[in-house]
C-alpha cells in the first residue's frame, strides 16, 4: 500500500504542523524509503517477523516512520501514549507497563529515556534518534490472514485488552471508510488525535494512504493548547475530511468565545466531519456546528459515526453530505420499555430525549440488535448491538476468557446499547454505565447532560456512577464533580437534586468534588467512570462527600 502510494503518487504525502504553525512535508516516497531503513535496522538489532514492538515515540513524524519501519519487516507493533514518569503511577505508565508485560517485553521504541523506569524495562528501550538505519531493501512480504496491528483498547469500562487486527481487517475496513466518504485523490484529510488512538491512526494515517491524498497531523498537545492551528490547517489547505468528538468540541467553542478577534477563516471545501468516539452531545454538535456557519462550514457536513477498536474502526456512517438527523424519544418508554418512541412535540426535558443517529452499516459490516436472551429484536426495540463482518478481530492476544466473553457465535458483542428507527441506527448508551434505580435503566451520559444545562457544570468536568449501598443494599447514585469550591457544594448538591427529580424523579445521593485531573479518561475522551467508583469503593474521597 506505501510502495504503490510512493510509486503512482510521488508529489502526494504528510505534512506535520508544528506548534507555531510552520509545516514539515514528508512524501509518501520519502516515508517509504525510510521505512526500509529502519525495516533493515530492526532487523539487524536481532528482530524477526511475529516479533512485538511498542512505539511509544511522543512526536508525530517518529511514530508513523517507526510503524511502516515494523510493518515492513513483518515486526507487529502497538502503539502507546508516552508517560512522563514511570514512577508516577499516571495512567499512561501503567498502562505501558501493562502492555509491555502482556506482550512479554518487546522492544520499546520511545522518543527519549522516560524516568523512573527500572532496570529490566530500560534493556528494553531504544531512542529513536538511536535506532540503526541500513540502505537494504525491505522484502517481507505478508498473507491476508496474518497479524498486522495491535491496538490496545481504551478501557472505558476496564482495563485494555490486546485487539488483534490482520492485514485483511485493516484492508477491509479502510475500504469501507474510503467508499462511505467517496474519498478522491484531491481530497486532504486533518488530524489531531493520538495516533494511538484507533480514530487518529487508521482514520487520517493509514486510509489516506490506501486511497491516496495528503494528510495534515498536528500534535495532540499542541491541538490542546491552541485549537486555532486545527482550524488554520483546515482554512488554508482546503481540508476535506477531518474528525472531532465532543471533548474536542467543547475545547473549540471555549476557545472561540475567548478570542476577541477571529480570523477570517473558510470551511467551505469540507465534506465530512466525523463525530464519534463517545457518546454523540446533541447540544454541543448543534452548538459547534452553529458556530462554525460564518466560517461557511456546510452544515451537512457535520457527520455522526460510530465505531470501535475491536471493528478496526468504523461501524456507521451517517450518509455523506447528509443532514445529521437529531430525533427526540420518550425517554420513559425507551428507560422503562426498551422502546423508540419518537415525541413530536416535546415540551419538557422529563419527557424527551435527544439521541442523534449515527447513520447506516458500512459495507462489508452487519449490524443486529438482541435482547437479554440473544434474540434478535424488530426495529424500535433497544437491545444489545452486535456486529459481524471481515473487519472484526478475531479476538484479544493471549486472552482466551476475554475472547469468548466477546463473541455470540460469530457476532462479537459491543457492549453498547441502542435500536434501528426509520432505518438509522442509535446508540443510546453503554451496558458498564447503566444505572438500575426503582426498575429502571439510566445512562450516565444523559444524566450528564442534564447536569450541564446548569450554567456552574461544564462538558467534561464531571461523572455519574451507580453503587449498591453495602448496608442497604440499594442503589446509590454518585456525582463526581470538578471546578466548584468547597463552599458552594452544598448548593450545588441542593440544585442537582432538584434539577434530577424534577425531570427525571431520581435522587442523587451524594455529591464528590474532585479536581479537574482526577476524572480519568480514555484517549478519544471518554470518561472512565468504573475507575472513579473504584476509588469511592477503597475508600478514596472521604473528606470530598457531601450527602
Amino acid at each position: 500500500m506505501l510502495r504503490r502510494a510512493a510509486q503512482q503518487f510521488p508529489s502526494l504525502g504528510i505534512t506535520y504542523v508544528l506548534d507555531d504553525g510552520k509545516t514539515h512535508f514528508q512524501s509518501y516516497s520519502e516515508l517509504y524509503q525510510k521505512a526500509q531503513s529502519m525495516a533493515s535496522g530492526l532487523r539487524s538489532l536481532g528482530l524477526e517477523a511475529g516479533n512485538k514492538a511498542i512505539i511509544a515515540t511522543d512526536i508525530n513524524r517518529e511514530t508513523i516512520t517507526c510503524l511502516w519501519g515494523c510493518f515492513l519487516c513483518g515486526i507487529i507493533p502497538t502503539i502507546l501514549q508516552t508517560p512522563l514518569s514511570m514512577a508516577d503511577q499516571s495512567q499512561a505508565a501503567i498502562k505501558l507497563m501493562n502492555v509491555f508485560q502482556q506482550l512479554e517485553q518487546p522492544i520499546v521504541i520511545t522518543s527519549k529515556p522516560i524516568k523512573g523506569a527500572d532496570e529490566e524495562f530500560n534493556s528494553h528501550v531504544h531512542l529513536y534518534s538511536s535506532l540503526p538505519l541500513l540502505e537494504v531493501s525491505a522484502d517481507y512480504l505478508p498473507n491476508p490472514g496474518d497479524l498486522a496491528f495491535i491496538q490496545f483498547s481504551s478501557g472505558s469500562t476496564g482495563d485494555p485488552k490486546g485487539i488483534q487486527l490482520t492485514q485483511r481487517n485493516l484492508m477491509v475496513n479502510m475500504n469501507s471508510i474510503a467508499n462511505g466518504l467517496r474519498l478522491v485523490h484531491s481530497d486532504a484529510t486533518c488530524n489531531w488525535m493520538p495516533l494511538y488512538h484507533d480514530m487518529g491512526l487508521i482514520g487520517y494515517h493509514l486510509t489516506p494512504i490506501y486511497f491516496t491524498h495528503n494528510q495534515f497531523h498536528i500534535e495532540t498537545i499542541d491541538f490542546i493548547k491552541n485549537p486555532s492551528l486545527w482550524l488554520d490547517t483546515m482554512s488554508q489547505n482546503k481540508v476535506s475530511v477531518t474528525g472531532c468528538p465532543n471533548f474536542g468540541q467543547a475545547l473549540v467553542l471555549r476557545h472561540l468565545k475567548r478570542k476577541t478577534q477571529l480570523p477570517d477563516w473558510n470551511f467551505s471545501s469540507m465534506k465530512a466531519m466525523l463525530n464519534g468516539a463517545e457518546p454523540i452531545s446533541v447540544k454541543i454538535m448543534e452548538e459547534f456546528t452553529s458556530s462554525l456557519q460564518k466560517f461557511n462550514f456546510p452544515e451537512d457536513a457535520m457527520m455522526p459515526v460510530y465505531g470501535m477498536a475491536e471493528a478496526t474502526l468504523a461501524i456507521s456512517f451517517t450518509p455523506l453530505m447528509q443532514p445529521s438527523i437529531i430525533t427526540g424519544f420518550d425517554s420513559e418508554v425507551l428507560d422503562l420499555n426498551q422502546k423508540a418512541v419518537k415525541i413530536k412535540n416535546p415540551s419538557s426535558l422529563k419527557s424527551v430525549r435527544n439521541i442523534s443517529a449515527v447513520g447506516v452499516a458500512l459495507d462489508q459490516v452487519s449490524i443486529r440488535i438482541v435482547d437479554d436472551n440473544e434474540q434478535e429484536v424488530q426495529e424500535g426495540n433497544a437491545g444489545h448491538i452486535q456486529i459481524l463482518g471481515e473487519s472484526i478481530t478475531q479476538g484479544y492476544f493471549k486472552n482466551p476468557e476475554a475472547t469468548e466473553a466477546a463473541f455470540s457465535d460469530k457476532w462479537l458483542r459491543t457492549g453498547d446499547i441502542g435500536f434501528f428507527f426509520e432505518g438509522n441506527l442509535y446508540i443510546s448508551g453503554r451496558y458498564k454505565d447503566i444505572i438500575f434505580l426503582n426498575g429502571k435503566n439510566y445512562f450516565a451520559h444523559d444524566l450528564e447532560n442534564l447536569a450541564c444545562t446548569l450554567e456552574d457544570i461544564s462538558y467534561g468536568k464531571l461523572a455519574f456512577g451507580g453503587i449498591t449501598d453495602p448496608k442497604t443494599g440499594k442503589e446509590k447514585v454518585l456525582l463526581f464533580l470538578a471546578g466548584i469550591p468547597e463552599t458552594k457544594a452544598a448548593e450545588m448538591l441542593h440544585t442537582l437534586r432538584t434539577l434530577l427529580r424534577k425531570n427525571l424523579g431520581i435522587q442523587l445521593d451524594e455529591l464528590v468534588l474532585i479536581r479537574s485531573n482526577e476524572i480519568p479518561k480514555t484517549s478519544s475522551g471518554k470518561i472512565q467512570r468504573y475507575r472513579l467508583i473504584q476509588r469511592y469503593q477503597q475508600g478514596e474521597f472521604k473528606d470530598n462527600r457531601h450527602k
